[in-house]
C-alpha cells in the first residue's frame, strides 16, 4: 500500500495528493477496501491478491469517491445499491485517466455520464421490475427523494463525466459489465465491483460529526489543492478536469475559507459555566464552547511596488476581522524585497489602516527570517500578497496561508493558497 501511493505521487499526482490524507488501516474484516473520508481500510489478503498497479488504481478509485461526496450523500440508500451506482458513475473517469481498475470493476456504457444518484434510481427502478423483485433498495428511512437528480455530481459541484466516453478496453478486461448479477444490491454486499466500498463519513462521538456541510466544503478544498498541485506537475487527467469544472474557483468565499482556516489554528476553551445547549433537550448537561484562543498569530504583509493602496486597504480589513474575532496579540510584519517592520498589534490598535512604506521589489523570506530572530513560533502566518516572487523559504513547519490579489502562474512550495477578492 505504501509504495503504491509513493508511486501514484509521480504517476497520478491529483489522486496521491487525496490518498495521503488518508490514514492506512489493516482490516481483515472488510471484504477488498473501504474509505470513509478519514481513512482507508484495506483487507491484507485482498491487497495481496492485486498486481501493483491495481492497488493504486484501487486507491484512485476511493479517493474518488471522496472526491464526488459520495461517502457524505448516501442519504439513507441502501449501502450495496449506492456503492454500485457511484461505481458506475466514477469507473469510467478513472479509466480514462489510464488507471488500472482491480478485475471485477463496474462499467456500463449505458451510466456513462450520468450521476450516482441518477444511476441509483436507475437500478432500483430495474430492480422493482424484475420478476420477484421486492423493491427494498430504497432510502432506509423517507427523506426527500432524489429523482430529478441532474446528471452532475453535485457534492462538489462538478460533472460525473461530462458525457464523453471511457478510454476503450478489450473485451472481458477486468470489467463487470451492467446486467451482469445483481447479487448484493440490497446491502448483503457493500462492493459489488471489488474496487473498494465507500462508507458513510464517521459520526463523532457528543453529537458532532464528520458529516455535514463543514465536511463537504472541506473535501471542496481538498480537491482544488489537489488539481492546482496536479496542473503544476503537467499531469492532471481530462477527465478529472472535466468533472470538477470550475472548482479552482471555489464556490464559497475567500473570506469563509479565511475565517475557518484562521479557527482550525486555534484552541478551543470548553466550560460548565457555559452548557452546550445541543443538548440540554435531552437532560445531558455538558461543556459548551466558552472561546476560541489564537495565541501568536503572525501577519506578513507584502507592500512591494505591484501592491496598491486597494489591496492595503483591504488587507487592513481582514487583519481587524481577525483582531475583532479573536482576543489575539497579532505579529504584523510588512515587507517588499527586505523587512520594512514588525510590530506587536491587539484589539486596542483597531481600525487598522495599512499604507505603502516599501515600494521595491518582492522576496517572501524576510517575514520568517525575523519570526526565527525573535524566537516566535506562530500558530500560523497568513501572508497577503500578490505572488509575484519565487523567492520562498523552507517549509517552516506552522501552518501557512497565502492570500493573494491576483492570479499567478506561481505557486507557492508548501501552505494553502486562497484567491482574495478586492475592490
Amino acid at each position: 500500500m505504501v509504495q503504491a501511493r509513493a508511486e501514484l505521487v509521480l504517476d497520478h499526482p491529483f489522486f496521491a495528493t487525496l490518498a495521503l490524507r488518508l490514514e492506512l488501516r489493516e482490516d481483515p474484516h472488510c471484504d477488498t477496501a473501504w474509505s470513509d473520508g478519514k481513512t482507508l481500510g484495506y483487507n491484507p489478503a485482498y491487497i495481496a491478491a492485486q498486481s501493483l498497479e491495481q492497488i493504486k488504481g484501487m486507491q484512485c478509485h476511493e479517493v474518488l469517491h471522496l472526491a464526488c461526496s459520495h461517502h457524505l450523500r448516501r442519504d439513507g440508500r441502501d449501502q450495496g445499491l449506492w456503492n454500485r451506482a457511484c461505481d458506475y458513475a466514477i469507473n469510467p473517469i478513472l479509466l480514462e485517466a489510464g488507471i488500472r481498475l482491480p478485475d471485477g470493476f463496474l462499467d456500463d456504457p449505458a451510466h456513462h455520464g450520468k450521476s450516482a444518484d441518477l444511476i441509483y434510481e436507475t437500478l432500483l427502478r430495474e430492480m422493482e421490475e424484475r420478476p420477484g423483485g421486492q423493491g427494498t433498495g430504497g432510502r432506509e428511512e423517507t427523506s426527500g427523494g432524489d429523482e430529478n437528480a441532474s446528471a452532475g455530481e453535485g457534492g462538489l459541484g462538478g460533472r460525473d463525466q461530462s458525457g464523453a466516453p471511457g478510454r476503450k478496453e478489450p473485451p472481458g478486461a477486468g470489467r463487470t459489465e451492467g446486467g451482469g448479477g445483481l447479487a448484493g444490491e440490497r446491502g448483503d454486499n457493500a462492493d459489488p465491483g471489488r474496487s473498494g466500498e465507500v462508507r458513510d463519513a464517521p459520526v463523532k462521538s457528543m453529537g458532532s460529526g464528520d458529516d455535514g456541510p463543514g465536511a463537504e466544503d472541506e473535501w471542496r478544498m481538498n480537491v482544488a489543492q489537489a488539481m492546482r498541485a496536479a496542473k503544476e506537475a503537467g499531469n492532471l487527467p481530462g477527465s478529472v478536469e472535466r468533472l470538477f469544472g470550475n472548482l479552482l474557483a471555489p464556490r464559497i468565499g475567500w473570506r469563509e475559507m479565511l475565517a475557518r482556516f484562521v479557527s482550525q489554528c486555534a484552541r478551543n476553551d470548553f466550560s460548565w459555566v457555559r452548557p452546550n445547549r445541543r443538548y440540554l433537550h435531552a437532560g445531558l448537561y455538558l461543556p459548551g464552547l466558552d472561546s476560541q484562543e489564537l495565541d501568536n498569530v503572525a501577519v506578513a504583509v507584502d507592500v512591494s511596488g505591484s501592491i496598491e493602496q486597494t489591496h492595503l486597504d483591504a488587507f487592513s480589513a481582514e487583519i481587524s476581522a481577525i483582531l475583532e474575532e479573536f482576543d489575539t496579540e497579532l505579529t504584523l510584519l510588512t515587507c517588499d524585497a527586505a523587512l520594512t517592520s514588525l510590530k506587536r498589534l491587539t484589539r486596542r490598535d483597531m481600525p487598522l489602516q495599512l499604507a505603502a512604506a516599501g515600494g521595491g521589489g518582492t522576496d517572501f523570506r524576510p517575514p520568517f527570517q525575523a519570526l526565527e530572530r525573535e524566537g516566535v513560533v506562530p500558530a500560523c502566518l497568513i501572508y497577503f500578497t500578490d505572488m509575484q516572487c519565487s523567492r520562498y523559504p523552507e517549509d517552516p513547519g506552522y501552518p501557512v496561508l497565502w492570500l493573494t490579489v491576483r492570479e499567478s502562474p506561481l505557486s507557492p512550495p508548501f501552505g494553502e493558497v486562497i484567491g482574495m477578492e478586492t475592490p
